[in-house]
């Protein structure tokens, strides 16, 4: 929803329109492509500045185009690395300016295996990109982020559920909670709201791909099959998170903290 301002004077009435995060400065992980690229479009067209960090290559340079017009900027970043994380929050930063959203949403896969075989190494990358990457993001900009700012984590329903064969994503998305939580409380005495978005099967290239490791089928049938676990029989269009990530950065969730936001067609129970 935007909002329409009209200024009347003597001959003739101004109407200006006004976006939700009109003047609000964003940080963006994994804003490149999915999920996260859905979120900076919608943002951008509420007003804000997004400022997105993710891998280098031509998908970052593309989502250079669409935060440009607000001010925005795209930092090559490597969420693992804190060195990375800095550079990109000064940039976010530069002359003054605070950090009124952080939106820990960059991630991976995980594969698909057995528990008694799944490999270490894999587990390791997985748990080090969600969570530690999500500390390290929440971590540097936190002395940025003025009272009443908002923290957002990108979790799952995989963080609310049992989810077979892939342990590395689903205790990667518990932990993200457990963070979440804990920070909730910290922050709650300034008023700066944390919580996690809980989407569910997304309706993109990322979870195709992860659907089609976890059934052994391809595209369009193993879509059919998750389908079939969804309550409402259907994925979830990324507009939909991006709009659920707009009200936990906009001004209608100030009374919203520590929250698991479902967006899951019910498939969290």
């Amino acid at each position: 929803m935007r909002l329409t301002r009209v200024r009347a004077t003597a001959s003739s009435a101004t109407v200006t329109v006004m976006g939700q995060l009109d003047g609000l400065n964003v940080l963006l992980t994994g804003g490149a492509s999915g999920i996260g690229l859905a979120t900076a479009n919608l943002f951008v067209s509420e007003g804000a500045s997004v400022h997105i960090l993710d891998l280098p290559g031509e998908k970052l340079d593309a989502a250079a185009r669409v935060v440009a017009p607000t001010g925005g900027s795209v930092s090559a970043c490597d969420v693992t690395e804190r060195s990375q994380v800095d550079a990109a929050v000064s940039t976010a930063t530069s002359g003054g300016r605070p950090i009124d959203v952080v939106i820990a949403n960059a991630g991976i896969s995980s594969p698909a295996a057995p528990f008694t075989e799944y490999p270490l190494d894999a587990f390791e990358r997985v748990m080090k990109v969600h969570v530690v990457g999500a500390f390290h993001t929440i971590q540097a900009a936190l002395p940025h982020v003025p009272d009443g700012g908002s923290v957002i984590i990108t979790s799952s329903v995989a963080g609310l559920v049992g989810t077979p064969q892939v342990v590395a994503y689903g205790t990667a998305k518990h932990a993200q909670i457990g963070m979440m939580r804990s920070l909730a409380v910290d922050y709650a005495p300034r008023g700066i709201r944390v919580n996690t978005i809980n989407p569910g099967p997304v309706d993109n290239e990322f979870q195709t791909s992860f659907e089609e490791r976890i059934t052994g089928q391809s595209g369009k049938d193993a879509n059919a099959i998750f389908d079939t676990m969804i309550p409402l029989g259907r994925h979830i269009p990324m507009d939909d998170i991006a709009h659920g990530m707009l009200y936990l950065a906009g001004p209608h969730s100030r009374n919203v903290t520590s929250t698991i936001f479902r967006i899951d067609g019910g498939m969290g129970g």
